[in-house]
């Protein structure tokens, strides 16, 4: 790099010959001159700034400004707002990269926080204070729970880390700022003798054989409404998770993949859902016969009476009236993954196992989010090793 002085004095180096220059303007002041890098028109483009401080200090401010250059992280400058930044992110990688559900969660955080209370603030001004502001007035002023403002978090931290590596930025905000702690709270869960009355009472109503279903497999809702025929073997006991079903607002019904690559998944059936899914397919085939033309062979395992499939919604609406009615205790359609999950850990299934039989990213989020569970079967298994060694003892 090259840095000219005010008397046109320059010291050289050979590690860049991109020219800088430093001219005075009044006491105090100092023009900053150089090129910024070659843009995709081979020319590079005159920048300037105007420094406040000492000669040596002004020299110093750019030579750091150069050595940017040099190594490729120089970012122009931007009035552009965090709203504008985050309408590009949402264009440049969400709806590239993120199922429709996901990038209609992130529009409405936007929308709702980022757009209303920072969204003016250019983004290359937007500091870890004025993000931490936001943070308390979402929990003091709005009474948000810690878990949708680290949700917020997660997407300020995630599109400022996309125009970092657009160069649109230098530096992530969201470093700067510090979201509140992840607060464990109880999950709502039923006992065995509750899971199974629950499913002794359900027998017979419309939607029985899906919840039957969603305590013996663990599946996701949407997993077990786009669940088709082709991805099931009876003979060979074997069910494939590919596909998912979803009710988008402003979209209708959407099929799509599993959320993550770890979400599609391989079963092995054991006898009581192969007899389960079999009672299904011959119900099935009767509700054809009586629907006649009207029928819609999509090829779903769960569907309405002409054949089109099971509404995500329509599916929760049903489990909450029926639990109100027969008067169990508070849970959600997707307390039935919990109960699953809860059998498994009593049985003593290894936490590894059931983390990829829910599709888990990794371990780490089965262990955090079934923690209740563990204590319980820490004792039992300290009992077991009590028992264990009193046998090896008396032998």
């Amino acid at each position: 790099m090259t840095i000219v002085n005010q008397t046109g004095e320059s010291k050289k180096s050979k590690a860049n010959s991109n020219n800088g220059s430093i001219r005075k303007r009044s006491s105090g002041n100092w023009e900053l001159r150089w090129y910024g890098p070659v843009g995709l028109d081979g020319k590079s483009k005159r920048l300037s700034q105007i420094f406040k401080g000492t000669k040596k200090q002004a020299t110093a401010k750019l030579r750091d400004l150069l050595k940017d250059v040099d190594d490729n992280k120089h970012v122009d400058k931007s009035k552009e707002t965090t709203s504008r930044l985050m309408s590009r992110f949402m264009k440049g990688h969400v709806a590239k990269e993120c199922s429709l559900r996901t990038a209609q969660g992130y529009q409405g955080y936007i929308e709702r926080y980022i757009d209303r209370y920072i969204g003016s603030i250019p983004y290359q001004q937007l500091t870890g204070e004025h993000i931490d502001e936001l943070y308390e007035f979402m929990m003091v002023e709005r009474g948000l729970s810690n878990t949708t403002i680290i949700q917020l978090h997660r997407i300020i931290h995630k599109a400022f880390a996309w125009a970092i590596k657009r160069k649109l930025i230098s530096w992530n905000p969201a470093d700067g700022a510090t979201p509140p702690k992840r607060q464990k709270t109880q999950m709502p869960m039923w006992g065995a003798a509750t899971i199974r009355q629950f499913l002794d009472e359900s027998k017979g109503t419309r939607y029985g054989h899906i919840f039957e279903f969603a305590v013996m497999m663990g599946l996701r809702r949407s997993e077990i409404c786009g669940l088709k025929w082709d991805a099931v073997d009876l003979v060979g006991h074997r069910l494939e998770v590919k596909a998912t079903l979803q009710q988008i607002r402003g979209h209708g019904l959407v099929t799509g993949a599993p959320k993550t690559q770890k979400s599609r998944r391989n079963f092995t059936l054991g006898p009581s859902t192969v007899e389960l899914l079999q009672v299904v397919q011959g119900t099935q085939q009767l509700a054809k016969i009586e629907a006649g033309p009207v029928w819609k062979e999509e090829g779903y395992v769960f569907t309405q009476a002409d054949g089109s499939p099971v509404l995500p919604g329509t599916l929760t609406e049903n489990f909450r009236y029926l639990v109100r009615e027969l008067e169990m205790p508070s849970l959600t359609f997707h307390g039935l993954r919990h109960a699953h999950v809860t059998m498994l850990l009593e049985e003593g299934i290894h936490p590894k196992v059931v983390s990829e039989r829910l599709g888990h990213s990794n371990i780490d989020i089965t262990m955090d989010t079934y923690s209740p569970v563990l204590p319980d079967l820490q004792e039992a298994a300290a009992q077991a090793v009590d028992e264990r060694l009193g046998r090896l003892g008396g032998a």
